[in-house]
């Protein structure tokens, strides 16, 4: 009898899952993908996230029995000992028992670990960095998480609280982070900053798309827009994608002078945009003195939303072998 893993990455905006056969490909090609219910509860985000894992039970008509674990990625801080998510500024959980509920309903082995993490892992292992030495994945998406994998090993710290890139200070008198800090990276360079950025700018570029946009449709301003508005070249996107490069900059060079990765991985729904920012970012990490850096060190996922889940694969597989 056939035996699957599930793997599950839960976000900010949206909650996924697939199932994986023993040979590392998703079954049917088939990712299941629904709302995150972040600012409802906790105990809607339980239903939802246990919703997810019924769902594909359902889909592929298997029993529970027929799972040799659950993978999960999720944001952090959390202890992946105890499967709980302590503190997720963005999300508004705080010390929620995640991995002891689920084997609650679903009681077959059960993994969990920051996305950031599992993201680093499976371009580590399938992915763009396949096989390196030390391998940075950064996610910029509704905030902005990071991983290391250092000698094919996750790097997690003292207390699993390594790599929350987010949240490290590029502003000293900045923006009031949920966190408590002031001037934390991703209320810079995430998605929700770039879109921050733009509705609050919009009014002083009266002659851009985006504007236009705004005023006529009484709303505002998406990624999606920028995006579109900077492929028809537009200034004011082009400029909101310039100032995004920069801040990406900024972060990238702190972590390549702290821990020296032989490549760096960016994924999150932001790198959609590369082809507007790169260039900004590159210019921003030479003019802080890597100026000998090869252009192919930093380099874009191509497993896109589906990188979390193939981590999530690797995470319990590997520790269900162990």
């Amino acid at each position: 009898m056939k035996k699957y893993y599930i793997a599950l990455d839960i976000g900010g905006t949206k909650t996924s899952g697939a199932v994986f056969l023993q040979g590392g490909t998703i079954a049917e090609d088939y990712v299941y993908v629904t709302p995150s219910k972040t600012f409802d509860g906790e105990e809607a985000v339980y239903q939802n996230t246990k919703g997810v894992v019924d769902h594909l039970l359902r889909r592929f008509q298997i029993e529970i029995s027929d799972v040799l674990g659950i993978g999960v990625g999720c944001p952090g801080p959390l202890d992946r000992k105890t499967g709980v998510i302590l503190h997720a500024p963005m999300m508004r959980w705080r010390n929620f028992p995640l991995i002891k509920r689920l084997q609650e309903d679903f009681p077959v082995p059960i993994c969990l670990d920051n996305d950031g993490n599992l993201g680093a892992l499976a371009e580590q292992r399938c992915g763009e960095a396949k096989g390196e030495e030390a391998v940075f994945y950064m996610t910029v998406s509704t905030g902005c998480g990071g991983g290391l994998v250092v000698d094919g090993t996750i790097y997690h710290g003292a207390k699993d609280g390594a790599m929350e890139i987010g949240h490290m200070c590029v502003e000293t008198e900045g923006r009031q982070c949920p966190c408590g800090a002031k001037g934390c990276f991703e209320l810079y360079a995430s998605g929700t900053a770039l879109n921050r950025r733009a509705n609050s700018q919009i009014r002083q570029h009266e002659d851009s798309i985006l504007y236009r946009l705004a005023m006529e449709e009484e709303r505002e301003i998406t990624g999606k827009d920028i995006l579109e508005a900077a492929e028809k070249g537009d200034f004011f996107a082009l400029e909101l994608y310039r100032k995004e490069g920069e801040y990406l900059g900024i972060g990238i060079g702190n972590i390549l002078r702290l821990f020296d990765p032989s490549a760096v991985v960016l994924g999150g729904g932001v790198t959609k945009a590369k082809a507007f920012f790169h260039d900004a970012m590159v210019r921003t990490l030479k003019s802080r003195g890597f100026v000998n850096m090869k252009e192919d060190m930093i380099r874009y996922s191509r497993m896109n939303d589906r990188v979390v889940l193939y981590g999530a694969y690797y995470l319990i597989k590997e520790e269900t072998l162990s």
